[in-house]
């Protein structure tokens, strides 16, 4: 704590200087004035005098004006920063009171009090705070995103879509082509999320069109072409479900192990064996993740025979090692070994399986986050597309 506020005094005296030295112009006694209660307040600070802190600041709110409300906006927001959001709140609330330092000011004490709510666990209240700052006109930007970000934590994906449109239509006036793809990205992912969730009810032809939204709102993104793809799937439209899980791969080669399984499945059902062989051509030619290995390999087994297929297995993890290869090879042992040795191989099996059955699947590329399952958002830190599949050698 101490270290964190040796190094903001430099930033906490630069401001002072200058906020004071405009004032200075125009009354040298101000500038005295507000030069000695800015220090002694922030030595009080300092100090974690905190009752006497208080005192200071909010005597010093009777005298309050623009330039000076930046320093209180920042101590209010260190004291959130701190955990003390009950006197963040407390200082802002009367920051908002102070009518006379203009909407400007009044909309920036507004946002950081439903920050401080949100810090607090009051979500509605959080939320209600956002959306006043909305309809003032003032920063739409900023509140939006945070709206974006609450109902994300609440899962309430129509009111979040809601919200990225208004803020879409905002960047979109600015013409920030960017922002807006950033924003369109977004409300693809929302989308999915509403598709998901009326799958889950039963409601197909719902699902569907809220996946052919989302692919038009970001065309050829991994998640709805996967839903395309799988939702094709079920429905038995092979060559459609083959179509979009290629979309898949081009769009996010990483994605290549969820959905290798129905993807071969897929080609396998038509009518032609050209594309599935081709396939298996292309597949053999890479350095590939364990489980399109393991796939692969099964079906060149039922194709082509074990032979063939124990050859490309042993080609492919020359080219890529890992342990869950290596435990899938010492298990080909098991069935050939002599009598004398298959205990002792069984053994290694065995230990591997142990090994392997605690290492993690995805891990985030944001927060490190570790886990079993694919998630769009990642559950920790909130980046979409960030849970990306673990390659190397105690991974795929």
């Amino acid at each position: 704590m101490l270290n964190l506020l040796w190094l903001l005094l430099p930033v906490a005296a630069a401001a002072g200087w200058f906020a004071a030295r405009r004032s200075a112009a125009k009354d040298p006694d101000a500038f005295w004035d507000h030069a000695q209660n800015f220090h002694k307040g922030l030595n009080v600070l300092l100090n974690e005098q905190t009752d006497k802190s208080d005192e200071v600041l909010f005597a010093n709110l009777e005298d309050l004006d623009r330039e000076t409300a930046e320093t209180h906006l920042a101590l209010g927001n260190f004291y959130r920063r701190r955990g003390e959001v009950d006197r963040a709140i407390h200082l802002h609330e009367r920051l908002m009171e102070k009518t006379e330092l203009g909407e400007e000011v009044q909309a920036a004490a507004r946002f950081e009090l439903a920050r401080d709510f949100e810090s607090a666990g009051l979500l509605d209240r959080s939320e209600a705070m956002f959306r006043k700052l909305l309809s003032s006109g003032y920063r739409e930007e900023d509140a939006c995103k945070s709206l974006m970000q609450l109902h994300e934590q609440e899962r309430d994906w129509g009111q979040a879509s809601d919200i990225a449109k208004r803020a879409l239509a905002l960047s979109e006036s600015k013409n920030d082509e960017e922002r807006s793809d950033i924003l369109r990205y977004r409300i693809a992912h929302y989308r999915c999320e509403l598709a998901e969730e009326a799958l889950q009810s039963g409601y197909t032809d719902e699902a569907h069109r809220l996946l052919l939204e989302a692919d038009g709102l970001y065309p050829g993104g991994a998640r709805a072409q996967m839903a395309l793809a799988l939702a094709a799937s079920d429905l038995g439209d092979w060559e459609s479900a083959a179509g979009h899980f290629q979309q898949v791969e081009s769009a996010q080669p990483s994605l290549l192990p969820d959905i290798i399984e129905p993807w071969l499945k897929a080609l396998g059902q038509l009518p032609s064996k050209g594309p599935l062989d081709d396939f298996i051509k292309t597949i053999s030619m890479r350095k590939n993740a364990y489980s399109v290995v393991r796939a692969t390999r099964q079906v060149i087994t039922e194709r082509h025979g074990p032979e063939l297929a124990t050859r490309f297995f042993k080609d492919q993890m020359l080219k890529r090692p890992s342990l869950k290869g290596l435990r899938d090879w010492v298990s080909d042992q098991v069935a050939v070994a002599p009598a004398s040795e298959k205990e002792k191989v069984q053994t290694i099996q065995t230990l591997l399986d142990d090994v392997i059955e605690d290492k993690a699947q995805y891990q985030c590329a944001s927060c490190g986050f570790k886990g079993n399952q694919l998630h769009w958002r990642c559950p920790s830190c909130g980046s979409w597309d960030s849970v990306q599949t673990i390659i190397g050698v105690e991974g795929e």
